[in-house]
């Protein structure tokens, strides 16, 4: 059952607050864009717990989650996996970055629903030489409840596809640092 969300009851609130954090973000020149642009942090720590679970806390809100790998790989499969929660994390902040631009845009709608599908060859974290295995693809299947016309709800989506952070990071390359503190047992 879909449940219908708080856009266009909450539409002018959120367009006030999306209008606001624009011109924070181009800066005191709005005709400008800001050389660099605001900068946020994800901080997050995962202690492993057993059994291929792992305890993960955001550093920055203090909320906890527990990440679990099914069964078949030798996990207890008793919370989403962690490509689940990387899936899920990017396809909900798109429909953030949807809502905003839908918002600023005067688009509004009922319901908004978003299916994704990853694929991956698995081989690569267990086989050393093998393909990597990050997602190859993500198929994005939009439902949105609308009278707005086509044309704008595909605008609003594409904006959405261009500007959200967590599409950003599953589409782009992005470095990796990683550094080993050993702790003698």
């Amino acid at each position: 059952m879909k449940q219908s969300i708080c856009v266009s009851d909450c539409f002018p609130q959120l367009k006030e607050v999306t209008l606001a954090r624009e011109r924070r973000y181009l800066g005191d020149a709005a005709d400008e864009r800001a050389p660099i642009g605001p900068k946020s942090t994800v901080h997050i720590k995962v202690t492993s717990v057993g059994d291929l679970n792992e305890e993960a806390s955001s550093m920055k809100s203090g909320r906890t989650w527990t990440i679990s790998e099914p069964e078949h790989v030798g996990g207890l499969s008793d919370a989403p996996t962690p490509l689940e929660y990387l899936l899920s994390g990017a396809i909900g902040c798109f429909a953030a970055v949807f809502a905003f631009y839908a918002a600023k845009h005067d688009v509004p709608y009922r319901s908004f629903e978003a299916t994704a599908l990853a694929e991956l060859d698995v081989r690569g974290h267990m086989i050393e030489g093998a393909p990597p295995s990050g997602f190859s693809s993500v198929a994005l299947e939009l439902t949105v409840e609308s009278d707005a016309p086509r044309e704008q709800l595909e605008r609003i989506q594409q904006l959405a596809l261009n500007g959200c952070p967590g599409i950003a990071t599953l589409r782009d390359p992005v470095p990796i640092h990683s550094s080993l503190t050993i702790q003698e047992a």
